[in-house]
């Protein structure tokens, strides 16, 4: 008898050791689905998100997109207020590398806006948002081309390009860096500067 009723409070507490094992493993199951989800939804670690901008004085300036890509860029495609995705020619390869290419009037330009890396109503400016990476979009204002702004859809960034793509709006923490640009005898764009700033997410 002894034995046997030695036997059954051992059996009870086998089943709440179980009962507790399980229920702690399920715990533990939560938090790190919960974990790896935070990870895949938030900005990487480190600052810059590992953008490396490749950017050379000199390198003239292509579509990166639609039926003209990889096309040299000219100052004769442009009416003011148009905007356009660029890479430097031959680097295409590096997300780093693209800017979003304007013409705006010169004298929209206001501080912080680096005049000296603008020409002729050129401005240049990183198109990877500083907040999580996302390529930036241009929303002209047709009857106010000097109203247009840069958008990122992805959390609604909004930069100001006439005042050094200052951050307007949304969550982006600092500006899109500015980079210089200079259109050439023969009416094509090139580079004449690095970034003014950081690229990429800067959470």
């Amino acid at each position: 008898m002894v034995e046997t009723n030695s036997e059954g409070k051992e059996g009870k507490v086998t089943r709440r050791q179980f009962a507790r094992g399980f229920l702690l493993a399920a715990v533990a199951g939560a938090f790190g689905s919960l974990l790896s989800l935070l990870k895949v939804l938030s900005p990487p670690a480190s600052k810059g998100g590992g953008y490396v901008a490749t950017v050379a004085l000199g390198d003239l300036l292509v579509y990166a997109k639609g039926s003209r890509q990889g096309s040299l860029l000219k100052a004769s495609d442009f009416q003011v207020g148009d905007a356009v995705l660029a890479y430097p020619q031959g680097k295409t390869g590096n997300e780093a590398n693209l800017v979003q290419l304007i013409r705006m009037k010169e004298k929209e330009f206001k501080p912080p806006t680096r005049l000296e890396l603008t020409d002729q109503g050129f401005v240049a400016y990183s198109a990877i948002c500083t907040h999580l990476g996302c390529t930036v979009s241009w929303m002209k204002n047709e009857k106010d081309p000097g109203a247009s702004y840069t958008e990122c859809f992805c959390h609604n960034s909004i930069f100001n390009p006439a005042r050094g793509a200052r951050v307007i709006g949304g969550p982006a923490p600092i500006p899109l860096a500015q980079i210089g640009v200079k259109v050439s005898k023969d009416g094509t764009l090139v580079f004449t500067s690095g970034f003014s700033g950081p690229v990429g997410p800067q959470v």
